[in-house]
């Protein structure tokens, strides 16, 4: 098949995959696990940074990303669904980025693709497999109310338009909760604005961009002044949360296990919106399902 030399292209098999991801991915994948998603990331070049051509491969059981090396050849990383920790889907001007975080031998690790891009929905299918891999009890259990969409009304435009886009598919959306960027002294931004979105099987933290100097032109800073952060956390992995006070914001702290391993994922917001955030969490302790059986330590 013919493969895009600029933008990810999907793969119908294995065998479409180019040297060296082929033979690698003939080597590493189960031949008795199907692969039901293969996506392939030519190389490109932002500024004095390299980003490698990948492969990622979402099976029934797992994944895998293959990764080019300088010497032709290729490394690999992957794991099954029960030691994946949480996703980050990354839009940094028209580069984008996953990260998958997991678990192995009592420690985190995590992974990024790099992929020039201005369209991510190849890798948002990516992340639907995976979270729904993770948790198959609560895929696709409720259509979504339309009605829902009134808790975005009064959110800031960007926020709300990634709120829809981001919002989990086929879930009831429990609780949403938005938030302004919270500057210090000399109008510093500490942290940039963002939102939280509670569903029936994963939670959805929304961060947008950060402010940077409009003279800034390295990748760095265009992250800074172009990108927004998805992070999606599967329910079944919080053991625990609880919110704390800092000097200038607040500090929503989530205990992520998994089987082999486990992870603190820390969530900044306004003080102001401490009420709203605790609301929030009680609605997911509330719902039914096996992700409310948490302690919760405030």
């Amino acid at each position: 098949m013919e493969i895009d030399t600029r933008f990810p292209t999907k793969l119908h098999t294995t065998s479409d995959a180019p040297e060296p991801f082929r033979s690698a991915l003939t080597e590493s994948l189960p031949s008795e696990d199907p692969v039901r998603l293969l996506v392939y990331a030519p190389a490109f070049t932002t500024g004095d940074r390299r980003s490698p051509a990948t492969v990622l491969a979402v099976t029934n059981h797992g994944w895998l990303i293959a990764s080019e090396t300088e010497e032709g050849s290729a490394t690999l990383e992957k794991s099954d669904f029960n030691n994946t920790l949480f996703l980050e889907l990354t839009s940094i001007f028209l580069v984008g980025q996953l990260k998958i975080s997991f678990a192995a031998v009592s420690t985190s690790y995590s992974v990024t693709i790099t992929f020039e891009t201005v369209e991510d929905e190849v890798y948002r299918e990516a992340i639907d497999l995976i979270l729904a891999g993770i948790d198959p009890a609560l895929t696709g259990v409720a259509m979504t109310d339309r009605s829902e969409a009134s808790m975005f009304q009064a959110w800031s435009m960007k926020i709300r338009n990634e709120a829809h886009r981001f919002s989990p598919r086929g879930q009831r959306l429990l609780a949403a909760v938005q938030w302004p960027a919270i500057f210090g002294g000399a109008h510093q931004q500490l942290a940039p604005a963002g939102a939280l979105l509670i569903a029936e099987r994963e939670l959805v933290v929304i961060s947008e961009e950060k402010n940077a100097s409009v003279e800034s032109s390295s990748a760095e800073d265009l992250k800074e002044k172009f990108g927004g952060v998805i992070t999606f956390v599967p329910r079944v992995r919080l053991a625990d949360f609880h919110v704390s006070h800092q000097e200038s914001f607040d500090v929503l702290a989530l205990e992520l296990h998994a089987a082999h391993g486990g992870q603190k994922l820390e969530i900044i917001f306004p003080s102001d919106e401490e009420k709203a955030v605790r609301k929030a969490m009680e609605q997911m302790l509330l719902s039914h399902g096996p992700a409310n059986q948490i302690i919760r330590k405030n």
